[in-house]
């Protein structure tokens, strides 16, 4: 058990959080992480700007306080709510302002809410005050500078999620925030652009900087994955951390029960708490849930041959689309069945609904965002691939092994931290179409002809314990060292 030495009073910023509002996987982060920060003793608040497309008609909002922040010149004001989450019981305070923050749109937006945060501390306008306020991504890569700049006695510590998206804008946000260009230390590297980056201000003016993977926090000082920021932060060698993310296991276990119509699980692994429904031994689990799943989609209604899925962004420059459309032309498709669920780029999305006009019964495309759909492919599948490009730490291995499902992964970023090599998954080495597919009939075959190996690296992948328990506790670490000046 860890004890903590230091009471911590913690300020989780972000930008998105789920259920009031979610875009991608750090608002699953931003919903777990600080409920198990809390059971750790950590003192944790988060807070979150008052978006107009906030879910918040199921909750009870109290009035913290009001202040007014000046912005572009102009007095702006700012009311300050509070509501209990609903799973964590996390306090989240709600930043409003309606010309800035009613919608998530602009740089303006997250430079407007980065200032009110700060002078909302400095105004005392909430009612805790924190050590450290743990910044997300460069949604909130301004505060750390903010907050030197007037003087805010608060350790800073920035979470990297994905280093791809930085946040440029113009360097009359600065002018916005009543800044001196002068106080961006790297303003003269964009001076051509006249852009200001934040999350590279974030990256320099935080006391430490972590990642999302233990592989992905080395990855980034590296000029293949460090998007022109490797140099800054090997300048900051020895305050970069790796943690990998975690995944919310009553939350996944509750969807089992409920949301799927065969849940099941290893034997002695009864997970029916709260739910009516038989609870079935993953083999006899899974072959039901295709079956329902293969109606649904219109394939071929078979348990004859392995089902593979593809759950995520149609991001070609991250998310491997393109080798995995190039070994789907590839393969002999027709002894092969591919359940695709996402959405993006509508060039992809046209080429892989082309597969499927061709082969209706053995490739189902689902371009949209549908949680009850991810869930149902995750219950039914064999297999599901993971071609990232680069995977900072991805969350889609672990739910899928939660789902007796085995991942087949580039080997890369957070997917070589959490998938073991032929124990509980297959990992290709090279980005190409060619490693992907003799990764994909490796686990064919294995499925066809091997079942008492696949039936033990399933009952390892139901074994994996990606919960937030370890993961918290290093964090925790962190926050201590924070406090103490040791960074």
């Amino acid at each position: 058990m860890l004890r903590i030495y230091t009471l911590m009073n913690v300020l989780f910023a972000v930008w998105e959080l789920d259920p009031f509002f979610k875009f991608g996987g750090l608002g699953d982060v931003a919903r777990t992480l600080p409920g198990a920060l809390a059971t750790l003793g950590v003192d944790i608040r988060i807070i979150l700007p008052y978006y107009k497309a906030l879910k918040l008609s199921n909750y009870t909002k109290s009035d913290v306080g009001h202040l007014t922040v000046k912005f572009a010149g102009k007095a702006e004001p700012v009311e300050i709510y509070s509501v209990v989450h609903p799973t964590s019981k996390v306090l989240v305070y709600l930043i409003r302002n309606k010309k800035y923050l009613d919608v998530a749109k602009s740089a303006d937006t997250f430079a407007f809410f980065n200032l009110a945060v700060v002078e909302s501390i400095l105004g005392k306008k909430l009612p805790f005050v924190p050590d450290i306020i743990h910044c997300n991504d460069h949604h909130t890569s301004l505060i750390p500078l903010l907050s030197k700049e007037k003087k805010l006695q608060v350790k800073s510590i920035l979470t990297i999620h994905n280093l791809s998206y930085q946040g440029k804008a113009s360097v009359n946000t600065l002018e916005k925030l009543n800044l001196s260009k002068s106080k961006c230390k790297v303003l003269h590297w964009e001076s051509k652009n006249k852009q200001v980056n934040f999350l590279m201000e974030g990256v320099i003016h935080a006391d430490i900087v972590n990642t999302v993977s233990p592989t992905y926090a080395k990855e980034i000082m590296t000029e293949e994955f460090g998007y022109d920021l490797e140099d800054i932060l090997r300048g900051k060698e020895g305050r970069v951390f790796g943690i990998i993310n975690g995944i919310d296991v009553d939350y996944l276990r509750n969807i089992m029960n409920h949301s799927i119509d065969y849940p099941y699980g290893k034997p002695g692994q009864d997970q029916r708490a709260g739910s009516k429904k038989k609870f079935y031994h993953w083999a006899e689990g899974k072959k039901l849930n295709k079956l329902y799943l293969q109606k649904k989609l219109g394939l071929t209604v078979t348990d004859k041959i392995p089902m593979f899925s593809f759950i995520g962004r149609f991001d070609p420059m991250q998310k491997g689309m393109d080798i995995l459309h190039k070994m789907m032309r590839r393969i002999n498709l027709e002894n092969f069945q591919f359940c695709i669920l996402g959405s993006g780029n509508k060039n992809w999305e046209e080429r892989f609904q082309w597969l499927c006009k061709f082969y209706p019964e053995n490739v189902s495309c689902n371009f949209k965002f549908d949680e009850v759909l991810a869930h149902q492919i995750y219950a039914a599948s064999d297999f599901i691939i993971i071609p990232s490009k680069f995977e900072p730490c991805g969350l889609v291995q672990m739910i899928s092994m939660f789902f007796a499902t085995l991942p087949i992964a580039h080997r890369t970023g957070g997917l070589i931290d959490t998938i073991k090599e032929n124990v509980d998954g297959i990992l290709f080495e090279r980005y190409t179409s060619e490693s992907l597919e003799r990764a994909v009939k490796k686990a064919h075959y294995l499925w066809k002809a091997e079942k008492s190996k696949y039936k033990t690296m399933v009952e390892a992948a139901l074994s994996a314990d990606f919960s937030w328990k370890s993961s918290a506790a290093e964090y925790v670490k962190l926050y201590e060292g924070l406090v103490k000046g040791e960074y």
